[in-house]
Order: structure tokens, then C-alpha cells, then sequence
């Protein structure tokens, strides 16, 4: 299956986890075939934008802690991470995600 239909599968499958969820933080915007997936499963793509460190972009990780506290982690699907990309833009810290600290799920491709 694609990309972005597995994905979309994989949103709708989480709702019965979190029903109440209406946001799937992201921070990345250059992926169609991910933001189509969260918008054809009913979630709206809450987009934390990166930050430049030295020639490359990197995930804002106090940004994602903090929109997870302005949203309310109970109204949060899940972060939707990327662990390969392009240059300059570099994978994504999943590993130092503050999701975990939240009870949330981070979703990697």
C-alpha cells in the first residue's frame, strides 16, 4: 500500500484509542502524502514550524512540548514524525520527542 493511504489506515485505527482527538502535531510541511493522510482521516495537521542550526533544519522540539500543552494532550492523536528526509532538512529527534512525556504516540516514517 502507499504511503499515505497505510498511514491514513493507521490514523483512523488510533482514533479508537483516543476518540476525543482532534490534532496530529507535525513538525514538518514538506511531505503531501502525509498531511493528505491526517486530513482524509477527520484530524486537523497541527504544523510546528523547525529551526535552523547551522546549515540544516531540525525539529523544534520546546515548540512540539509547547503546543502539546496549549492543545491538551488528551486532544492530540499523536505526533506524526520523519526519520528520513531531504537536505538541508535533517531526520526528525523522535527519540527526544517530548510525545513520551504526554502518554502520546509518535508515529515515525
Amino acid at each position: 500500500m502507499a504511503t499515505g493511504m497505510s498511514l491514513t489506515l493507521c490514523f483512523l485505527t488510533l482514533r479508537h484509542k483516543r476518540p476525543q482527538a482532534r490534532y496530529i502535531i507535525w513538525p514538518r510541511i514538506d511531505q503531501k502524502s502525509c498531511f493528505k493522510a491526517m486530513i482524509t482521516a477527520g484530524f486537523e495537521p497541527v504544523v510546528v514550524e523547525n529551526v535552523l542550526e547551522g546549515d540544516e533544519l531540525r525539529t523544534d522540539l520546546e515548540a512540539v512540548k509547547r503546543k502539546i500543552e496549549e492543545l491538551g494532550a488528551e486532544n492530540i492523536l499523536c505526533v506524526h514524525s520523519t526519520t528520513s528526509c531531504f537536505a538541508p532538512r535533517v531526520p526528525d529527534r523522535y527519540t527526544l520527542c517530548p510525545a513520551s512525556r504526554f502518554k502520546l504516540l509518535t508515529i515515525s516514517i
